[in-house]
């Protein structure tokens, strides 16, 4: 049984892990509002105090990840704005979507002002590797009630980002 304990994440028993599992559940803060963070294991061993350190480090640190996600939300918009598109043309008369074509005044809606609009729906916090090698992965969403349509920004352990990549 591989029992460890956390100054963070408590105690997180990954002895029973049989596959990806969240093993620890809780928030963390961003613009004074909590977000949803959620902390997998699998079977690969019991994580290092080393690598937990490192988690528990981008979710204290999540403005400055926020940051550099929503910067790399940007780049990827600009180059492909189908996701855009895609909330503008299927979401239409939703709040959010008909205030962005509202502020874009006949314009297309600009990736600025939609990066502006998403919302960090959830922090993924992955051992042992478990999420291709990037152990960190923020969820951006325009419409949760109406869209399960997700940017995932994913990051390295230092904090750079690697991919942004659409999921639902």
């Amino acid at each position: 049984m591989a029992v460890v304990e956390h100054a963070r994440f408590g105690r997180l028993d990954t002895g029973a892990v049989d596959g990806a599992e969240v093993i620890w559940q809780g928030t963390g803060e961003l613009a004074g509002e909590e977000v949803e963070a959620l902390l997998w294991a699998g079977a690969a061993g019991e994580p290092s105090v080393e690598e937990l350190d490192l988690l528990a480090a981008r979710l204290d640190g999540l403005p400055a990840a926020d940051a550099a996600a929503r910067a790399a939300l940007r780049a990827h918009l600009e180059e492909d704005r189908y996701f855009i598109d895609f909330h503008v043309d299927e979401l239409d008369g939703i709040e959010a979507v008909e205030r962005l074509v509202r502020e874009a005044a006949g314009a297309e809606v600009g990736p600025a002002a939609f990066v502006a609009a998403l919302r960090l729906n959830g922090v993924g916090l992955w051992l042992n590797g478990l999420s291709a090698g990037t152990p960190v992965v923020l969820d951006y969403v325009l419409a949760p009630e109406f869209s399960d349509q997700i940017l995932a920004v994913r990051m390295t352990g230092d904090g750079a980002v690697d991919s942004v990549d659409w999921e639902s």
